[in-house]
């Protein structure tokens, strides 16, 4: 009768009581751990979007002042300054985008897909008016100036593209109406304006229906030459 009063605990007891606490100290942690990846994720993917979005501001302003120019080429064929693909696009513009007045350079914009991952990227260099224009060398490295000086091109990465792919399209307006066409080669004139997508092209996203992490809605870029056109309508 006496050993029965005490009030201590069996050692099964505080075997069962150890084991208890451990499972809510794991439950506990995983769901902390679970928290923090998506906190994480959630801010990588803000981060993401706000990165394309000023990408997206970037290209918008420095495609939107394509210049309206004449190039003379080696057969001595005179042609717009702007030669456009679903590929790539190759256009004048100045080089500053907050001083339109100062000088002008040629930009190429394709999709690099020799490099791993592959890229966006941007080409550039320095314009000059009396040059003799060979487009299939436009961007070669090596090309000398008249006066024998290498031309230089600065290359600029814009974006990791492992999963999609570049598509351009170009606009006109031969009647009431836009209409788009695939390319802009040997044209007259500028197009109404130039739209830019990427697509995903990972079929495993595509299947599981996940969202693709580097597809964007079509940026559609009024060049300034219509831009006032288009608001008065």
């Amino acid at each position: 009768m006496n050993g029965q009063g005490n009030g201590g605990f069996t050692l099964v007891e505080l075997l069962i009581a150890l084991v208890l606490t451990g499972l809510v100290m794991t439950l506990l942690f995983n769901g902390l751990q679970l928290s923090t990846r998506s906190w994480t994720g959630t801010d990588r993917y803000q981060q993401q979007v706000a990165e394309q979005f000023q990408l997206q501001q970037r290209l918008r302003q420095l495609v939107s002042q394509a210049r309206n120019l004449r190039v003379r080429g080696p057969d001595g064929r005179v042609s717009l300054a702007f030669q456009g693909t679903p590929a790539e696009l190759v256009f004048v513009a100045p080089g500053r985008e907050s001083d339109p007045s100062a000088g002008l350079y040629w930009y190429r914009l394709f999709q690099a897909e020799d490099e791993q991952p592959q890229m966006l990227q941007l080409q550039t260099r320095v314009y000059d008016p009396a040059e003799v224009v060979d487009w299939d060398s436009l961007f070669v490295p090596g090309e000398l100036t008249p006066e024998g000086t290498e031309i230089r091109i600065e290359a600029f990465a814009l974006m990791s593209l492992p999963t999609a792919r570049l598509s351009l399209s170009y606009w006109e307006q031969p009647g009431p109406s836009l209409q788009s066409q695939p390319d802009w080669v040997d044209q007259s004139l500028l197009p109404r304006l130039v739209e830019l997508q990427l697509t995903d092209i990972d079929t495993t996203a595509v299947a599981t229906h996940r969202p693709a992490s580097r597809s964007w809605p079509p940026l559609a870029i009024v060049l300034e030459e219509y831009n006032h056109a288009f608001r008065r309508r």
